[in-house]
């Protein structure tokens, strides 16, 4: 009995799921993130740059090397290809005004995920525009912080982990621990960034019961969806013929919207489990007041 409550249960959320998707347009939704993010991530990287060049320990090509996993190769050589002319121009470092400059715009792309996130939750912002572009700063300074600290768990990992344990006795002379083990760590790292942003972007008051299960999901999706469409690039791809110079922008920009897709149905699920919480909670209150009220 309990078991068949609970696929209602599931079957009602799937169905509610899919009207909210379709209500909050969160297709239209997400080619507004692609098309911000387009205009925001390379500001966002040369800002991430710059802040390396601080850091003796990493190189502006590693952090860009580390970015190879996860964009598509024609979208990876966009960007690498634009970053590096960039910095030649301003001969490989921004600093002062530039440096503010590359932060102010990098945050275009967080001050849209917080606008579609408010509106999967129906919430009207309350926020003026000085106090949604400084937590949109606030918020692009954190997610830079994890992008550093991503890269260097790949990059400084396998010799200080191969140490570690060679030290306990549980390592041999190779770094195979480290291949198993660097996986989890992105993956960790990737779901703080995403719980971040739905938890501080959102004007909704949540518990962190709502926020993790559409975390997880947009964590392990975003990871799914990239790597089938970089299997699609490799192998079905007709971009080139299609668009000619211009197909590495546009891959750039499917991929954009598909990842823009991914945060926004992890953010749908979030709300909806909410809702559903609270609608639940509801008949308990009543009764509770009621109770009050007869004694």
């Amino acid at each position: 009995m309990d078991y068949r409550r609970r696929l209602t249960k599931a079957g009602l959320f799937l169905r509610r799921l899919q009207r909210e998707i379709g209500y909050d347009d969160c297709m239209g939704m997400a080619a507004q993130i692609a098309y911000f993010m387009m205009l925001a991530i390379f500001p966002f990287l040369l800002f991430i740059l710059s802040l390396i060049s601080f850091l003796p320990i990493l190189e502006p090509d590693q952090v860009l090397n580390s970015l190879q996993e996860a964009l598509p190769p024609p979208a990876f050589d966009l960007v690498s290809g634009t970053i590096h002319a960039v910095l030649s121009d301003r001969e490989g470092s921004i600093l002062g005004f530039g440096l503010l400059a590359a932060l102010w715009s990098g945050s275009m792309g967080v001050g849209v995920l917080i606008t579609t996130i408010n509106r999967v939750y129906n919430i009207h912002p309350k926020r003026n525009i000085a106090y949604q572009k400084l937590i949109s700063i606030l918020l692009t300074l954190v997610l830079s912080c994890f992008v550093i600290l991503s890269t260097l768990l790949v990059l400084l990992g396998p010799g200080l982990s191969h140490k570690f344990f060679q030290f306990l006795g549980l390592a041999g002379d190779s770094h195979n621990f480290w291949s198993t083990l660097r996986l989890p760590l992105v993956l960790l790292l990737n779901l703080g960034a995403v719980s971040i942003l739905y938890h501080f972007a959102s004007e909704a008051k949540q518990r962190y019961v709502w926020i993790l299960p559409g975390t997880v999901f947009a964590t392990v999706g975003w990871f799914v969806v990239s790597s089938l469409f970089r299997l699609f690039l490799r192998n079905f791809s007709t971009y080139n013929v299609t668009y000619g110079s211009i197909a590495a922008v546009i891959i750039m920009m499917v991929w954009l919207w598909l990842s823009g897709f991914i945060f926004l149905l992890g953010a749908e699920i979030n709300a909806l489990m909410r809702r559903m919480d609270h609608y639940e909670d509801l008949p308990r209150v009543r009764g509770r007041i009621r109770d009050r009220v007869h004694k």
